[in-house]
């Protein structure tokens, strides 16, 4: 008798992979919202950096020439 291998079936398996939370408009607005208020902080932060930088600079400028009044308008609003 001679061996004969039997054919051999392959099996398949699929991997599911977990189901996804389900997105709501509640989860959606909250994000938004969330970056929303994210972009606002940085804003802020950057316009309090800016004016800082602008009162430090008018500052030196000011203690580098006192005697130069080009930084300021006179508007002679006075009634002598």
């Amino acid at each position: 008798m001679i061996f004969q291998p039997q054919a051999i079936t392959p099996v398949i398996i699929k991997v599911v992979p977990p189901p996804t939370q389900e997105v709501s408009i509640v989860s959606v607005v909250l994000g938004a919202l969330g970056l929303t208020g994210l972009i606002a902080i940085a804003a802020i932060f950057a316009g309090i950096l800016f004016g800082i930088a602008l009162i430090l600079f008018k500052r030196w400028k000011e203690r580098r020439n006192p005697d130069e009044d080009t930084l300021g308008t006179r508007l002679d609003l006075s009634s002598r």
